[in-house]
């Protein structure tokens, strides 16, 4: 594999790591608020859907969503196309939850790029940041994860 290829990998996680540090004062876990915020940018779906974005098991966002629910953070529903399942949405608890979160990392990565980054530095990781979300979005596709598997 090519030395600047994980390198690369090795960078965006520790920053990931690092900005994921910056969240605001709650005791939410990673997990939960990626959920929170996958159910904020796509609105009210079944629990089986929020468990493909997330990739995990539909028994794993059962749990994450209701320690949610708990919280007052998410609210479900009976589905109407479906009677055995529910459709989970945001309450107005978790949606200023989510705010707060967001606002506390956007002031943090706001105020070490204006103390750490020249402007063409600043230029360079927005452009950066609108290849890494194009990146985000390529499709997984069964043959390129079976030539990773088989690698």
């Amino acid at each position: 594999m090519d030395e600047k290829v994980n390198r690369l990998r090795e960078d965006v996680v520790l920053f990931n790591r690092r900005i994921r540090s910056q969240k605001a004062r709650h005791q939410l876990t990673p997990t939960q608020l990626q959920a929170l915020s996958h159910l904020d940018r796509e609105g009210p779906m079944s629990a089986r859907a929020l468990a493909g974005l997330e990739q995990v098991a539909p028994q794993s966002i059962a749990r994450t969503v209701s320690i949610l629910e708990e919280a007052g953070m998410v609210s479900r529903t009976a589905d109407p196309q479906d009677a055995r399942a529910s459709i989970v949405a945001i309450t107005t608890l978790g949606s200023q939850t989510l705010e707060v979160d967001r606002a506390r990392r956007s002031e943090w990565l706001s105020a070490a790029l204006d103390t750490e980054c020249t402007e063409a530095e600043r230029e360079l990781l927005f452009i950066a940041g609108r290849l890494l979300r194009r990146l985000a979005e390529i499709p997984e596709t069964a043959p390129q994860l079976r030539s990773v598997v088989n690698s």
